[in-house]
């Protein structure tokens, strides 16, 4: 059998199917005729006009179609019925570490201290008089300041931490003194008293006795 299909008589999102020497089509709503090519709007006296509902939403434009509609949405409004509000801050728009708020098309960026701008893309250094903070001598027990744009980093030395370097880092706080060793926190650094019978940086080591060769006499030592 000749499938009469093939050729894709039907217009316009018809269905068709295959007959015995021929094919018949059923239409997409809105469509008529043998191979769905006439529009129903051009065979009724009156086409509905489905933008008669106000179907868009915040201000968008209706467009009316055979059995259907489009909107042209407002700029800032996205969606079939123009119902949703695009959100402009998830593109990530703010600089520098500025906070970004939604706006209906368009946005707003609140910056960190030490800069500025629509973006907050301009450190307050290009258009004020520098200032620089490492000048004080922030940084504490050894640390080496960097300035930076209304403000400092420490970089510190070993065996500190904190902002300014202030704190001693505690290295016994990881109990490195085995055997029920005793830690004493050093500057980046620590010793350990060992309990009886322990040796070592931290006590890890059990002192052989036996070592000496204490038993006399032919006696047989055991640690």
């Amino acid at each position: 059998d000749v499938d009469e299909c093939s050729s894709i008589p039907c217009q316009n999102g018809g269905t068709c199917e295959d007959e015995v020497n021929g094919y018949t089509c059923t239409c997409a709503p809105g469509y008529e005729g043998v191979h769905c090519e006439t529009g129903k709007l051009f065979s009724i006296v009156a086409d509905v006009d489905e933008c008669a509902s106000d179907p868009c939403e915040t201000g968008g434009t209706c467009l009316d179609e055979v059995n259907g509609y489009t909107c042209t949405c407002a700029p800032g409004y996205d969606g079939d019925h123009c119902q949703t509000d695009v959100d402009e801050c998830a593109s990530s728009p703010c600089q520098n570490g500025g906070t970004c708020e939604d706006r209906v098309n368009g946005y707003t960026c609140t910056c960190v201290p030490g800069y500025d701008g629509d973006d907050c893309q301009t450190g307050k250094l290009s258009h004020y008089k520098y200032v620089d903070e490492c000048v004080s001598n922030p940084c504490q027990n050894g640390g080496t300041c960097e300035d930076s744009v209304n403000g400092y980093t420490c970089t510190c030395a070993p065996g500190y931490d904190g902002d300014d370097c202030d704190s001693d880092v505690d290295e016994c706080g990881s109990s490195p003194c085995q055997n029920g060793g005793t830690c004493a926190d050093r500057v980046n650094g620590y010793s350990c008293t060992c309990a009886p019978g322990y040796d070592g940086d931290d006590c890890a080591t059990d002192v052989d006795e036996c070592g000496s060769a204490p038993c006399q006499n032919g006696g047989t030592c055991e640690d």
